[in-house]
């Protein structure tokens, strides 16, 4: 009911704006046109805008994906990110640790020299005590030789019956107190006494040098087990220096396999987002080619009835009430569509409904009442006013006229709406000559 009743008050509204423009006299034909039956272009046209409208439906889905795969491509560039600055993190300590090792490894390399040092100082000790020892047997064997010699001088003596010399023998503690004290003694060469003092010292000094020798070989050898156990501990520092290399080495290449895997990542999202881009592209193509034949349809429709059109030679009229003049958008280049604006929008508060008039006279060639909302003109009506012109008033919310109607300059045609794409109520209000838009204001005056 509600909607019957407000279809009602629309036609009531027409009819009244109509017979206020005809009573009034304002505007009026100087010559009247002969109706005749026109060729409706509506199915063509609307499969045309459907062809468009799904163009536009699939350029949002691809550049929705596209926006997708670029929030995809900087959350994977984040996470990238992330793992580098842990790759860096972790070389830092990987450098630190090497450091480590290679000061541990000089460490345990002059350990190590330390060690063979005092090895060779152990060697050196050994040979010389083994030295030593040679020269104490061989002083040893060249006192028991003299001892030999000097026994068989006593058996000499004691063969002769010597008492003297028996009993000195008696007397003394052992034989090196027989061999200083005896009158015996005297009757050996000088030479023969000093060579066995001589020998005496010799061996006790070697005995001596000996024990000084085993004494530094313990020592040495003390020193070396004390070198082994640093070495041992040097060792084992180091160990644990391989082991943290190798976790942090580990670590590394862990980190590395998750930066790659997000660098491929990547590289799929930006090669998806390449190719959906070029699917816009394509795309964006079939639209122009559906919006130029659409064009096209609109053309063939006004070439249909130009020539038969009869038309007035007076003034163009402004489309809408003098007191709404806002135009919010111009012809030409709109940086805010990023594309050119074939029209005028006349765009003043308070519009919604008002009446839309014919800016001349001429013959309605298309009517259209369907539309899709979101998309292109909504309901508008393109009027032939002959000699190539032809205007067109867009996003209306009601349509007064037919194809085929011929109106006078003046004439209510249309009610101001929001259909198709239009982001608030106003006229898009186009003029075309010969099938090519031009600024409306080149030839409608504003009043």
């Amino acid at each position: 009911m509600k909607r019957k009743a407000i279809n009602i008050l629309r036609g009531a509204a027409a009819v009244l704006c109509c017979g206020a423009v005809m009573l009034t006299g304002q505007f009026a034909w100087t010559e009247r046109a002969i109706p005749r039956p026109v060729r409706s272009y509506a199915d063509t046209q609307s499969d045309l805008e459907q062809k468009i409208k799904d163009a536009d439906d699939r350029i949002k889905d691809i550049e929705q994906k596209i926006k997708d795969a670029g929030s995809d491509i900087e959350n994977n560039k984040e996470l990238q990110d992330n793992y580098f600055n842990k790759l860096v993190a972790t070389q830092e300590k990987i450098d630190l640790v090497n450091l480590s090792v290679s000061n541990k490894e000089a460490e345990i390399a002059d350990q190590e020299a330390k060690i063979n040092a005092v090895q060779l100082r152990i060697t050196e000790t050994e040979y010389r005590i083994e030295d030593k020892e040679a020269e104490i047997d061989m002083l040893d064997k060249q006192n028991k030789s003299n001892i030999d010699r000097f026994g068989q001088i006593i058996h000499a003596m004691y063969i002769t019956d010597s008492d003297d010399y028996l009993s000195v023998i008696a007397g003394s503690a052992d034989f090196y107190d027989i061999f200083i004290r005896s009158e015996i003694m005297k009757s050996v060469s000088e030479q023969n006494l000093n060579f066995a003092h001589q020998l005496m010292a010799d061996i006790e000094k070697l005995k001596q040098d000996e024990v000084q020798l085993e004494e530094d070989k313990k020592q040495l050898q003390s020193d070396k087990l004390t070198l082994e156990a640093q070495m041992d501990e040097l060792v084992g520092q180091k160990r644990e220096l391989d082991e943290q290399k190798k976790y942090y080495n580990d670590l590394n290449a862990g980190y590395w396999d998750e930066y790659n895997t997000y660098a491929v990542k990547i590289q799929d999202l930006e090669t998806r987002q390449a190719n959906l881009q070029y699917q816009k592209k394509v795309t964006q193509a079939d639209r122009e080619k559906a919006q130029a034949a659409l064009e096209e349809e609109i053309r063939r429709a006004q070439e249909a009835a130009k020539h038969n059109t009869v038309y007035d030679t007076g003034e163009w009229a402004w489309p809408v009430s003098p007191s709404f003049t806002l135009i919010t958008t111009r012809f030409g280049y709109d940086s805010w569509r990023n594309g050119n604006h074939g029209g005028i929008d006349i765009g003043n508060g308070g519009m919604m409904g008002a009446n839309i008039y014919a800016s001349k006279g001429g013959e309605v060639i298309v009517a259209k009442t369907t539309y899709i909302p979101g998309y292109d003109y909504g309901m508008y009506v393109v009027i032939d006013h002959g000699s190539g012109y032809q205007t067109l008033y867009a996003h209306c919310s009601a349509i007064y006229v037919s194809v085929g109607q011929v109106v006078n300059k003046g004439d209510c045609i249309a009610a101001v709406g929001a259909t198709g794409w239009a982001t608030g109520p106003h006229l898009h209000f186009e003029v075309r000559l010969n099938g090519s838009r031009i600024d409306p204001l080149g030839v409608v005056p504003m009043p």
